[in-house]
């Protein structure tokens, strides 16, 4: 009777420990639930934001060729420059993510769980490693940028709610702009590796985020039962 009883009261231990971790997952994948869907529009937003500004790089790298250069305007160069500090960082709201990490509790998520969430702060770390060299290679192709473009009427033509609407801009042909064609080929050289470098960040990560993320969601809807 003893034994039994010894044997009951472990079986009710183990119950209520299995209760209690069960409730504080629940927890932990209703406040991921909600990290990963800001997290998976954040990456939509910046994605569709780099997308743009590779695209306009690119176009302003076409206009100064010699050959373009007849057809285009000084208006339409500082319009497309314009993109050049037009920067969008992905920053992943994975606060819970690393409040796991911290406390040995990622293993009460369940191993698939647990080892796509390790998956994705995975790609979160190579990411951020990523755009340190990124913001340094930024750095020097916005120096070359300030030295090419004159900031003071860039930032008239496109100051925020006063932005001059993109066919006004084109009509401008009295802007300041380096005639330089070393320095307008290091600019452009710069613009053409940062628009590549965009891409890159883009198919190797930002779309590998947003993957992952999806799969994240679609594991703890089924698995918690999250709306």
């Amino acid at each position: 009777m003893l034994f039994l009883a010894v044997t009951l009261g472990f079986f009710v231990e183990n119950q209520r420990e299995h209760y209690v971790e069960h409730q504080r997952a629940k927890i932990y994948a209703t406040n991921l639930y909600e990290e990963l869907r800001k997290d998976t529009a954040k990456l939509k937003f910046v994605t569709d934001r780099i997308t743009i500004t590779a695209g306009k790089l690119d176009t302003f790298c076409l206009l100064v060729n010699e050959n373009n250069r007849q057809n285009t305007t000084t208006g339409m160069l500082y319009y497309y420059a314009n993109f050049v500090t037009q920067v969008e960082y992905f920053s992943s709201s994975n606060t819970t993510i690393e409040e796991l990490k911290g406390s040995g509790n990622l293993r009460i998520m369940g191993n698939k769980l647990a080892n796509k969430l390790s998956e994705y702060d995975r790609i979160i770390r190579e990411l951020e490693k990523e755009y340190e060299l990124s913001k340094m290679e930024f750095a020097k192709m916005e120096d070359l940028h300030f030295k090419v473009i004159d900031v003071y009427y860039s930032e008239k033509m496109f100051a925020l709610r006063q932005e001059l609407p993109r066919d006004s801009a084109f009509k401008v042909n009295n802007l300041t702009i380096s005639n330089d064609p070393e320095l307008m080929k290091a600019y452009t050289g710069w613009l053409t590796f940062e628009s590549n470098i965009y891409r890159y960040q883009t198919r190797r990560y930002l779309s590998s985020l947003r993957d992952t993320a999806t799969e994240l969601l679609a594991l703890l809807q089924k698995e918690y039962h999250l709306d």
